[in-house]
């Protein structure tokens, strides 16, 4: 079995730059970063984990305030508006596609955080996370790159704070690398 070890926590930490900034997200990025470090095995999971660092450093740059008004202003919507940009993956997936994901995402009792909807792209990947633990990953990232690269291609002009642009450019690459 390969050692998936370093996208367990790849798919963590995009989770977690795409939840509702919280003060302790800063300690919570900075650990499962160390762990993308100790866990990389070549040259491109340490190109990946620069990309983390980067996304790290504009995180940590920015005000708490700012990073949480940004968010709502992108991901929440009016009564009679859809959001700017969308965080749910059925909004960017095939239909079929994307109700088998959810269908899979609640048999394997993958911890859904309720914050969000259960459709929201940080549980879309927590259950790649999950996934990551299985060889089962490898059946499944052509399913993550169809969902997650019109996500963050509507996802960098969507925002004006450069922590969210280095999410979409790092969900962008990650996206990429699984479509090979």
């Amino acid at each position: 079995m390969t050692d998936n070890t370093f996208y367990i926590h790849l798919f963590r930490f995009y989770s977690k730059c795409l939840t509702f900034p919280y003060e302790e997200l800063r300690l919570e990025l900075q650990h499962i970063f160390r762990q993308l470090e100790i866990n990389n095995r070549n040259e491109m999971e340490e190109h990946l984990a620069a990309h983390a660092l980067e996304i790290l450093n504009y995180f940590q740059g920015e005000d708490m305030s700012a990073l949480q008004a940004e968010f709502t202003r992108m991901f929440t919507h009016d009564e009679d508006q859809d959001p700017l940009v969308s965080i749910l993956f059925t909004d960017y997936g095939r239909g079929e596609n994307t109700e088998h994901i959810l269908d899979a995402m609640y048999e394997n009792l993958v911890d859904i955080s309720f914050d969000e909807s259960p459709d929201s792209i940080p549980n879309l990947m927590e259950y790649y996370s999950l996934l990551a633990e299985s060889e089962e990953i490898n059946n499944a990232v052509k399913d993550f790159s169809s969902i997650i690269a019109p996500f963050s291609q509507k996802l960098l002009p969507g925002t004006t704070l450069g922590f969210y642009k280095e999410v979409s450019k790092g969900l962008s690459e990650i996206s990429e690398i699984f479509e090979e």
